[in-house]
């Protein structure tokens, strides 16, 4: 079922939205079957469970960390070998950190074949406690700083939100607030760095959300369940 559902959400999708299956307490064997039908990116929400997860499976799947990062766990992410993207940077210092730490694990395996890593900044559009992210362009902008300009290891991706529930649950024809907000921030991005609207990648949507992201622009959708099931059978 798991590839049924995949393929399911994936005919529902244009061409240009990666739909990121998110793997969150599933076993290995349930990638696998993706991984063995042509998909080579997935999401995970722990660093621990990342880990894990890359040392059983195959070396060419670009995995994706989605959860909220703790600055002590910065180091253990950097030394994933094939750790594709960071889509929840809300800090500089973790930015500092994570690009300190993969450039120390590429020179210690002397593999500058060993990528750089991509980031995308998770922006709190909902203005939800409860939510990791940054609040207003201004705090972005110190971010953005040091990945365009100072960074070694870390490439500039794009921006990632997570909706509030009343906007996600919300009829499918009325536009989702927090990905207008998302949008209005990626034009203030392109307009101070002089950046093509098109360079900046959006994550945005999930299950119960992911049309209306499609709908407003969104580059990637993250599903869990609604491909590989209830996390809690």
């Amino acid at each position: 079922m798991v590839f049924q559902n995949y393929t399911k959400i994936l005919n529902k999708l244009p061409s240009n939205v990666l739909l990121l299956p998110v793997s969150k307490f599933k076993p290995a064997s349930d990638i696998k079957i993706l991984y063995d039908h042509g998909v080579k990116e997935f999401g995970e929400n722990y660093v621990q469970e990342l880990t894990e997860k890359q040392n059983t499976l195959p070396k060419d799947i670009k995995w994706h960390f989605i959860g909220q990062l703790q600055t002590n766990k910065c180091k253990d992410l950097a030394k994933l070998s094939n750790l594709y993207m960071v889509e929840s940077i809300d800090s500089l210092k973790k930015l500092v950190k994570l690009d300190a730490a993969r450039g120390s694990y590429i020179n210690d395996k002397k593999d500058e074949s060993i990528a750089k890593i991509n980031v995308k900044i998770q922006v709190n559009t909902s203005n939800e406690e409860q939510k990791g992210g940054i609040n207003n362009f201004e705090e972005l902008k110190p971010l953005i700083d040091f990945l365009i300009n100072e960074s070694q290891y870390l490439v500039f991706d794009g921006l990632m939100t997570i909706g509030s529930l009343a906007n996600s649950t919300a009829f499918v024809d009325e536009t989702n607030d927090d990905f207008a907000k998302l949008n209005d921030v990626k034009i203030q991005v392109a307009n101070e760095y002089k950046l093509s609207l098109e360079s900046i990648k959006l994550s945005m949507g999930m299950s119960n959300d992911f049309e209306k992201a499609i709908k407003q622009g969104t580059s990637e959708i993250r599903i869990g369940s609604d491909i590989f099931g209830s996390r809690y059978t």
